[in-house]
């Protein structure tokens, strides 16, 4: 697409339809829009839209098309990866933080259907009072919003018991590149008279279509949990300890998050983040247990559990949060790991995937790989062990300065990915590509694979308006 401003006839037409609010494009209104998360993709563009609705989504795509205007579109801009930041000045900013109605909650059914708009903590509050649980658990859950969640396929915190958004979303309405509007809110569990779309659009970066609204599945409210936290000698201990609370608990397993030792010193730099009531270990497994039968003795079988590995030597100690303030504390200390890693200098992140039973043998791999390209550096590796998501970050040696450490980015890179790649993972696991993985992803794939994507894009945006630049393709 072209780089050239938006013409005044475009805007003039565009405000024409969404309005005064509708349409911004004086720098200090639309400044929050072009602030990327990490700083490495500084949106460019010069002009926001704003719409109210669908119908004016499917507007402002039309008027896109007429004047070969190509789109950006943005939710929450919580992103990691550059997904929803302009490349050039010629490209529109959708912004759809407008889109924020409660269609139904569905109390009989479960069932939640909501615009791209909606934050995801609204979301959460609106299944509580209707008496149901959205699984859906993300750090930004404050900021972020539905469209970006589904957009990117969010995981989070309950992948392990609930799946990531796409198994918890039964129908979405998108608006095409060419101003159609496909709507399937119906809530369906079972549908096969055709193609799965919805599946198609979730994950695709708003490269296939704007998501603009979605029915979500709701699952029981847990009133049943426990939470603890447990020192671990060896990386090697957490997924049979995962696996032994699963043989005793089943689902009521819905979270297991593997930390190492830096990471949790890393969450300790930010001056709220609770003390470690553990004594100091390599690596650290946190074990949530929830369930809706409030009888259900969770905690026998977790102790039991814990005894058989401590007796066996595997783990230092571990600790069960008694109450709901104590739950809350522990899953502090993981949760502030991101905003710690911040405070401790320049980072270059990873967000990984590989089989959950590879885990004990890829890490000492990447380890070294990560010393040998940069002496010093300090892996920060947290992340969900249950299903293989590592977030394996490296912080600059603490010798090292941040612009120094910079020049590492593609050695390390090729460190930590060719690792992946050789135990048959993934460079993207639940954060998008965007444009941070975009040369990287398209080194590792399977040219059919990529021919394939190709082919499905340019059948649904066959003049490239929709977020151009971004993606595997």
């Amino acid at each position: 697409m072209e780089e050239s401003l938006p013409t005044d006839r475009f805007v003039t037409a565009l405000r024409r339809r969404l309005g005064a609010e509708g349409v911004l494009d004086a720098p200090e209104r639309i400044a929050r829009f072009m602030v990327e998360q990490r700083g490495r993709y500084p949106g460019q563009g010069r002009v926001v839209a704003r719409p109210r609705s669908t119908e004016e989504v499917a507007d402002t795509v039309r008027l896109c098309q007429q004047h070969r205007v190509a789109i950006v579109p943005q939710s929450g801009n919580t992103g990691t990866v550059g997904g929803a930041s302009p490349r050039h000045a010629g490209e529109l900013l959708l912004s759809l933080e407008r889109l924020h109605r409660i269609r139904q909650m569905d109390a009989e059914d479960g069932l939640l259907t909501a615009e791209a708009g909606c934050t995801l903590s609204d979301l959460q509050q609106t299944a509580e009072e209707a008496g149901w649980f959205l699984p859906l658990s993300l750090a930004s859950e404050q900021q972020c919003r539905l469209g970006g969640n589904l957009a990117t396929n969010a995981g989070g915190l309950n992948v392990l018991r609930y799946g990531m958004a796409r198994r918890m979303t039964l129908g979405i309405e998108v608006v095409l590149s060419d101003g159609r509007v496909w709507s399937d809110l119906r809530g369906l569990s079972k549908d096969n008279s055709g193609y799965d779309l919805r599946d198609l659009f979730i994950g695709s970066e708003g490269t296939l279509g704007i998501i603009t609204a979605a029915t979500l599945r709701l699952a029981p409210q847990p009133r049943n949990r426990r939470v603890a936290l447990i020192a671990m000698e060896n990386v090697a201990t957490a997924l049979p300890l995962l696996r032994l609370a699963q043989s005793e608990c089943g689902d009521a397993v819905s979270a297991a998050e593997l930390m190492s030792q830096t990471a949790l010193g890393m969450a300790r730099l930010l001056p709220d983040t609770p003390e470690n009531p553990l004594p100091t270990a390599p690596w650290y497994l946190l074990l949530e247990l929830a369930t809706p039968d409030p009888r259900a003795d969770l905690d026998e079988a977790l102790q039991a559990g814990l005894l058989q590995f401590q007796e066996a030597g595997a783990i230092r100690d571990a600790v069960v949060a008694p109450t709901g303030a104590a739950a809350r504390r522990l899953w502090q200390l993981r949760t502030a790991i991101p905003e710690g890693q911040k405070r401790a200098g320049a980072s270059i992140k990873h967000d990984i995937s590989i089989r959950p039973g590879q885990i004990a043998a890829f890490i000492p791999a990447a380890l070294a790989a990560v010393e040998q390209a940069c002496p010093g550096a300090r892996p920060c590796i947290f992340g969900h062990v249950g299903d293989g998501n590592l977030h394996f970050n490296v912080s600059q040696p603490e010798t090292m300065s941040a612009e120094t450490f910079d020049h590492h980015l593609d050695s390390l890179n090729r460190a930590v990915h060719d690792e992946v790649h050789r135990f048959a993972g993934s460079v993207a696991a639940e954060h998008g590509v965007g444009q941070l993985k975009r040369a990287e992803v398209l080194r590792y794939a399977d040219p059919v694979h990529t021919e394939l994507m190709r082919r499905i894009r340019q059948a649904l945006d066959p003049e490239g308006l929709l977020n151009p630049g971004k993606g595997a393709t």
